[in-house]
């Protein structure tokens, strides 16, 4: 891709989930530095400059399949010596693979949309795209390449991009970045974070005796090391109780927080979805009369949008379903621990798959804000509905 793609042009200023607009913030901070008549700032997101130029893009690679897309596969058996063909109804929902990373340099860093070159960040050639394109060199030995190769694994290994996850797990692996590059606010970081957080903490009954003197104080550092899930050899209590492969240990406990935020995200954003759901069944119609041609063309896109819409919607609910009917079972009833122990086995699966989801949800949501603002009870033009139905139909992907 030589361009940024017609989606992205369209989109940058959504606020979308899919999008860390990196170059953007980083002219903010040196214009802010620039205005004030200081130096350029000493800290930027990058230790290399031209990765500060750059706009990351998570987007669904083309042969992957709708989260939880339903696949008939076909097979053959022998029958009393004849071939019989059958089929089987299984589901297929996203993982870590069918999401792409594209790294995106702006020819113009002061007009990121003008166009410019991209390539995916788990590409075959990308060390040598970093090296072409944003003049960055993978292979030098120096503590800054370091630092920067970690940090685009840090967002190479997110379901999405968006603020709380970057900002999380960028504090998790003690990595120094100015909090302008995080577009949350701290009370909101925190707000997320105590809801996880109370998730987190029935599961301290397991292996915490309530009854010891200092029963609160192992408590809250049980909690904070399975936040981190970094410290696995002290979480291995609930590593043995939940009989989690210890190697598969970390993956699965960062994987249940990012499943309990995309909870979070749901039941925030359900009035919102909502209103676009009803904008789709009753408003996504031309303010002023057009020709029948066209309007059944509009009808079309509008169906075509709306069953995105609903299936992300449904996978999304499915799939918070099995995490709180496994949870509730255990930590609330005081039922059997198998259906919560098979949710944590897939749960990054579930992690990645409800982040495509609730991010295409939200990427739809931003976009059909940003343009009916202004419009009169949600109403548009035809010349200004088909081109936001057409947005719709690239992003709710």
């Amino acid at each position: 891709m030589t361009d940024v793609d017609r989606s992205l042009r369209e989109t940058l200023s959504s606020g979308a989930s899919r999008i860390f607009n990196v170059a953007e913030i980083t002219r903010r901070l040196e214009d802010a530095a620039r205005d004030a008549g200081g130096k350029p700032p000493d800290q930027l997101l990058f230790k290399h400059r031209g990765l500060n130029r750059a706009v990351f893009i998570k987007r669904p690679k083309e042969f992957a399949p709708p989260p939880s897309a339903a696949l008939n596969m076909s097979a053959e058996i022998l029958e009393n010596g004849q071939l019989r063909t059958f089929t089987v109804d299984t589901r297929v929902r996203v993982e870590k693979g069918d999401i792409a990373t594209v790294v995106y340099i702006p020819y113009d860093p002061n007009n990121v949309s003008d166009g410019g070159n991209s390539f995916e960040l788990s590409g075959r050639g990308r060390t040598q795209a970093l090296l072409d394109i944003a003049g960055f060199d993978a292979r030098a030995d120096s503590d800054s390449v370091r630092s920067d190769l970690r940090l685009l694994e840090l967002i190479e290994n997110l379901p999405s991009l968006d603020p709380f996850l970057l900002k999380d797990r960028v504090a998790v692996d003690g990595m120094a970045v100015p909090e302008e590059y995080f577009t949350i606010p701290e009370s909101e970081f925190q707000d997320i974070k105590a809801y996880i957080l109370t998730k987190f903490r029935p599961i301290t009954e397991r292996v915490v005796d309530p009854n010891s003197r200092n029963a609160a104080q192992v408590t809250e550092q049980f909690i904070m090391k399975l936040w981190e899930a970094k410290d696995l050899d002290y979480l291995r209590p609930i590593t043995d109780v939940f009989r989690i492969d210890p190697d598969q240990a970390g993956d699965i406990y960062y994987s249940w927080k990012g499943v309990t935020y995309y909870e979070y995200q749901y039941k925030r954003g359900q009035r919102t979805m909502l209103g676009f759901a009803d904008w789709l069944h009753t408003r996504a119609v031309p303010s002023h009369y057009v020709k029948a041609n066209l309007r059944e063309e509009l009808e079309q896109s509008v169906r075509e949008v709306a069953a995105a819409f609903a299936r992300h919607l449904k996978n999304s609910s499915d799939i918070l379903r099995i995490y709180n009917q496994g949870y509730e079972n255990l930590f609330v009833k005081g039922g059997e621990a198998r259906p919560f122990i098979e949710f944590l086995r897939e749960s990054s699966t579930f992690f990645w798959d409800i982040a495509a989801s609730i991010s295409a949800l939200n990427h739809g949501v931003s976009v059909w804000n940003q343009r009916t603002r202004n419009a009169a009870d949600g109403k548009l033009t035809a010349d200004e509905l088909k081109p936001l139905l057409e947005i719709l139909g690239r992003v709710i992907v």
